[in-house]
């Protein structure tokens, strides 16, 4: 994975975009990454002295609606405040003059009131976009907070008159009430499949409550739903929502009760929004200050991804608003990115923002963003996946994979094509060659039986030489099969949690004549076979041995680019279980293809 990739944009050069606005959108290239930034909501604009609080969706039709909130005279929460929004039919790369959504009081749009905390919510089935909203008398008060809804049924040109739903989603009892403020979703998985799920907060009694509000009739009605009451070092706040593969809600919000560099929380519901499995807990490692952040699904190994992603963004100083960064989940986020791995998108103050997938692909990000202050502007920036960085590499030569599955592989360094057990093998010179597996979850072999194999021929060195090695080195979980030839055998090892079981031959089978490998785990037992026998076997450890996120597996070097293999390599495969010894017969003598379960075959021809 590339390391703390900056795009450092500094909003200086900036280019008119959009014919309807004289003074509008503004964009500006770095000069060192394919990412396009372009300022939407610029402070001092149509009479507004500030814009704050970012939402966008992507809808059915592929229109982009950017909403903010148009303060009217400087920054503070409770003003006359209006919701405007900005269309754009390219993927952002112009965009629609500024539209009012939403302003003053029922029967009064001309009156004072706070309408803000816009929560978009794109509904697949029926193309509506539904518009959650927090309005307040905008006095300076802050009470009472009421929720509202919309609808736009012609793509986001026009909007109905705002409902009050305090009935529904609120509670007369209750004192500070906000929706968002980001997109929420509509669930694709499940029992609960089409349900709209949104993020709320409110406060009573001296505590604080995160909760998820749902609908199952497209927006007409909405109903509480899981609820997190509390009053202790967690105060879950303006939660994010990204529906996980396995159909479940995770709810990723702001603690606003962090300290600096720890002020995120998350919950988990898998009863599309009902319930929460446990309280809100703190997200160990995603250092942000206290402020809003956005979730969104990148990739789901569901709809035919290789692996999961889950993007992050928000500020990445510990203690103050600016650096905005994405940082990425492959584990359905569990685990996160640092700040170090992740990728910097401006190097200025930045604060709240949200995401959506474009139609090309690429990332849409709005964010606020300012050299000064980090609401100076509302800026949306677009970049790709390769921009973040693929955890297996973007390029270079690769050999298919036979297996069904496309886990074509990397071929690093400078192999060669040679005669082969079977047809053509690739030929390893001991020194920057090695074949890179792709990091896809249909390789991470868990905690189940597997079996690696390779036919190998090699003599030329002594020194100990990697033919298979994954996920990770030393401590962490780990497997790998690597010839010895100075030690006079090859070894094999998986290590889960900590604890580990070698096996080993009594030979090194150097002699430069072609060998069938295999390691296999097998019902609690590990074991090396050779030439279509089993030669040596432990006890094996229970546990996965590929529980981190992402992970790597390497042919023919160790994982840190040590222990080189020097020789030929044939006919690689590995399967997410343990093959009989009749099966691995067959493999060795008639190269047999039909063996289920393979998650990955290079027959490297």
């Amino acid at each position: 994975m590339p390391s703390f990739r900056r795009f450092l944009i500094p909003l200086v050069t900036l280019l008119l975009l959009t014919a309807g606005l004289t003074a509008a959108p503004l964009q500006t290239r770095p000069a060192a990454a394919a990412v396009t930034q372009t300022v939407l909501f610029d402070k001092g604009f149509a009479g507004y002295g500030c814009y704050r609080i970012p939402a966008i969706v992507r809808t059915r039709a592929g229109t982009l609606l950017a909403f903010a909130e148009a303060r009217r005279t400087w920054c503070a929460d409770s003003q006359e405040i209006d919701l405007v929004v900005r269309r754009s039919v390219d993927d952002g790369r112009t965009w629609s003059a500024q539209q009012t959504v939403l302003s003053g009081v029922d029967g009064d749009p001309d009156a004072v009131s706070t309408r803000g905390n816009p929560t978009p919510i794109v509904d697949l089935e029926t193309g509506r976009i539904v518009l959650l909203t927090t309005m307040d008398p905008g006095n300076g008060t802050n009470r009472p907070r009421t929720p509202y809804v919309q609808f736009s049924d012609d793509d986001g040109l026009t909007f109905s008159t705002a409902r009050n739903i305090a009935a529904e989603i609120d509670d007369p009892a209750w004192g500070w009430y906000a929706t968002g403020p980001v997109h929420g979703i509509q669930l694709t998985r499940g029992a609960h499949q089409g349900r709209l799920v949104a993020g709320t907060n409110y406060d009573v009694d001296g505590k604080v409550a995160g909760q998820l509000v749902y609908s199952d009739d497209h927006g007409e009605t909405w109903h509480k739903g899981a609820t997190d009451l509390r009053n202790d070092g967690i105060v879950p706040q303006e939660i994010s929502v990204v529906e996980k593969v396995d159909g479940g809600i995770y709810a990723g919000a702001r603690n606003n009760n962090g300290t600096g560099g720890n002020s995120r929380a998350f919950a988990v519901s898998n009863d599309g929004g009902e319930t929460y499995v446990a309280p809100y807990a703190s997200v160990d490692g995603l250092t942000t200050p206290t402020v809003q952040g956005s979730l969104l699904r990148l990739r789901a190994v569901d709809q035919g991804a290789k692996y999961n992603r889950i993007l992050f963004a928000s500020p990445a100083d510990p203690e103050r608003r600016r650096y905005m960064t994405i940082r990425s989940s492959f584990d359905e986020g569990r685990t996160w990115q640092s700040v170090a791995d992740g990728t910097r998108i401006t190097s200025d103050w930045s604060g709240y923002s949200d995401m959506t997938v474009l139609g090309t692909g690429e990332i849409g990000l709005l964010y606020e963003g300012g050299t000064v202050d980090a609401r100076d502007q509302i800026r949306f920036a677009r970049f790709t996946e390769t921009d973040l960085g693929l955890p297996d590499g973007p390029s270079g030569p690769m050999t298919p994979d036979v297996s069904g599955l496309g886990n074509n592989s990397y071929l690093r360094g400078g192999t060669t094509s040679v005669a082969g057990r079977f047809g053509q093998a690739r030929d390893l010179d001991g020194v920057d060659d090695a074949i890179q597996l792709p990091f896809a979850e249909s390789l991470a072999v868990g905690a189940g039986d597997f079996t690696a194999m390779a036919w190998i021929k090699y003599g030329a060195s002594t020194a100990n030489q990697a033919i298979f090695w994954g996920y990770g080195i030393n401590d962490f979980s780990q497997f790998w099969l690597r010839a010895e030839p100075g030690d006079k055998r090859i070894r094999g090892l998986i290590t889960t949690g900590g604890n580990t079981a070698a096996v080993a031959t009594t030979k090194a089978y150097n002699d430069n004549a072609w060998h069938h490998v295999a390691l296999q785990r097998k019902a609690g037992t590990l074991s090396i076979w050779v030439d279509g026998a089993q030669v040596a076997s432990v006890a094996a450890p229970i546990g996965s041995v590929s529980p981190g996120r992402p992970f790597k597996v390497y042919v023919g070097q160790r994982l840190d680019g040590a222990h080189h293999f020097d020789g030929a390599l044939d006919e690689v495969r590995i399967y997410r279980r343990a093959l009989t010894s009749a099966e691995i017969g067959s493999i060795r003598t008639t190269n047999a293809t039909t063996i289920p379960t393979a998650v990955l075959d290079l027959p490297l021809e």
